[in-house]
């Protein structure tokens, strides 16, 4: 296990900005806090001064019950040290991880034997450097590797949840590292909620006080500039808690309008994100002069609008929504594309979530415009009768229309008709050759992971590729989404906060989505959210309390 020992120390679609750097994040927050401390000093400015009295004293206090519970779990280990845990939400503990699909991304963990998979740690860090694009810290990218796998063991061990490895894989095909089946560590019951069930029954056990219904208001700091506490509201009474450290895990800020619209690049219309997600923490940790990193990155993955789609709004803010999303669920199967408004496809309906949502937002010089907003998901009755899709798998067609020809559903959608029965023609003759000439669908070894294994279409010479011939012919709007934000307060190898001089926040931790993502913002593979953010939540813990 690789964790640091080195002493804490104490001292219309065009209104999206693109933000870029840390210092025009905090402008875009409105974070008057954000400018630098002094040379030399860890100063923090914007926190407030301790309170007359405190309501509770602890050692370690966990901020968000997501991946930081796992913190708040390993913080049990170290003996005579109190450890308390507040949640905004009053009834859902363990926030958006615990209604993830419980897969954690985790190099050479110790089920890859159980199935004949070889990794190592030079190639999981190859990997992560060459996904994050430059835009990692190797020291941090080095001590999640070697500790990754500990964790989940531990986890394993401590919780008696059972783990074996899922059939997600690695993203990024053409990445040195790339693995196509392993670093998918899954609990067995395929239900995430069984992880933080346990782990909120074995932090109870364990005598860690929580608080459910408590939200972060603002840090107290003392002359340093380091972090002593924090206030927080519940309800409309206000609390006071002194803490030796404090772990940061409030998410990302989906949910604030504002903070969305100023720092995402371009438009998102949903998230399955916890509606507890407004940025608190980035809020909070930039009023004492956090760094703040990689805010106009996302953990994208596109959804279905979940109405008729001639009630569609482009100006629309992001809305909270589970039932459309399109986790490989639906793109990649025989006998559908994904086109424009020119009735043109734009990308590999077959890529990963995270992959094909980006080709989505991509800003047309030619249109100026981002016109690949809205998309429409088109697909014939063959479709229909195979597979389901959202809504209609149900009994309701209202996400969809139909049409006995191409033409007809083209203008029903408001897509060019010429150019989608072009598009169509084009790719019934790739479906005859079993090669798509444009985006080379169904090659990569990512992409046939993700979707083989539930097609049976031997009649097919590219099991992805089916033509769309049978009528009634099916559209509905497709639209960027995400799984979360992943921009926000930078830490080191320690999970330590450190300021915009690059010197660390006396007693001040953070993990998951309300950091800086470790990989660069990057969605490495199936999984790659809460493993890296239950590991720095484990390496905050141990640093702080000094457990071996």
């Amino acid at each position: 296990m690789r964790i640091n020992k080195q002493a804490q120390q104490t001292n219309g679609m065009s209104r999206r900005a693109f933000v870029v750097g840390a210092g025009m994040a905090c402008a875009g927050l409105g974070l008057a806090a954000c400018s630098p401390a002094a040379s030399g000093e860890a100063k923090a400015e914007g926190g407030g001064s301790a309170p007359a009295s405190w309501d509770h004293e602890v050692d370690f206090l966990v901020v968000g019950s997501g991946t930081a519970a796992i913190g708040a779990l390993a913080a049990t280990d170290a003996e005579g040290k109190s450890v308390m845990l507040i949640e905004k939400s009053d009834a859902l503990f363990g926030g958006t991880s615990t209604t993830s699909g419980g897969g954690f991304w985790t190099p050479m963990n110790q089920w890859q034997a159980d199935v004949d998979v070889t990794d190592s740690r030079e190639a999981a860090i190859a990997y992560i450097e060459g996904c994050g694009g430059g835009r990692t810290d190797k020291a941090t990218v080095e001590a999640f590797v070697d500790t990754a796998h500990v964790m989940m063991s531990w986890l394993s061990d401590t919780t008696g949840v059972e783990f074996a490895v899922g059939g997600a894989h690695d993203y990024y095909d053409n990445v040195e590292g790339f693995l196509n089946y392993g670093r998918n560590s899954k609990v067995k019951s395929g239900k995430a909620g069984d992880i933080w069930n346990a782990l909120q029954a074995k932090l109870q056990e364990r005598g860690c006080e929580i608080l459910m219904g408590t939200a972060l208001s603002e840090f107290y700091t003392d002359e340093n500039g380091s972090v002593i506490g924090v206030k927080a509201t519940q309800g409309t009474k206000e609390v006071n808690i002194k803490a030796g450290a404090v772990l940061l895990g409030t998410g990302g800020f989906d949910h604030d309008p504002t903070m969305v619209t100023e720092n995402l690049p371009a438009p998102i219309y949903y998230s399955n994100a916890a509606q507890t997600n407004t940025g608190d923490g980035h809020r909070a940790a930039g009023r004492i002069n956090a760094k703040l990193g990689l805010m106009s990155f996302i953990w994208a993955m596109p959804n279905f609008f979940p109405g008729k789609p001639d009630a569609f709004d482009p100006s629309a803010s992001v809305q909270f929504d589970i039932k459309g999303n399109d986790f490989n669920r639906y793109r990649g199967y025989p006998n559908c594309m994904i086109v424009n408004s020119r009735g043109h496809r734009f990308g590999d309906e077959s890529a990963t979530y995270p992959v094909y949502n980006m080709s989505m937002q991509n800003f047309s010089s030619d249109t100026l415009t981002y016109e690949n907003i809205p998309a429409y998901f088109i697909c014939d009755s063959t479709y229909t009768e195979t597979y389901n899709l959202p809504s209609m798998d149900e009994g309701d067609n209202s996400w969809f229309v139909s049409a006995d020809t191409i033409e007809e559903l083209a203008e029903k959608l408001g897509i060019d008709a010429a150019g989608l029965a072009a598009e169509v023609a084009t790719f019934n003759g790739y479906a005859q050759t079993g090669v798509d000439e444009d985006y080379h669908r169904g090659e990569k070894e990512s992409s046939k992971s993700a979707w083989l294994k539930n097609i049976d279409r031997p009649d097919l010479a590219n099991q992805m590729i089916g033509p769309i011939e049978k009528a009634p012919f099916y559209g509905a709007v497709y639209l960027p989404a995400m799984t979360g934000t992943c921009g926000g307060v930078k830490i080191n190898e320690n999970a330590q906060v450190v300021n915009n001089d690059g010197e660390v926040i006396g007693g001040l931790y953070a993990c998951g989505n309300c950091t800086a993502s470790i990989a660069g913002g990057a969605y490495l593979g199936g999984g790659a959210t809460l493993c890296p953010g239950g590991t720095m939540a484990y390496i905050a813990a141990h640093n702080a309390l000094g457990i071996e």
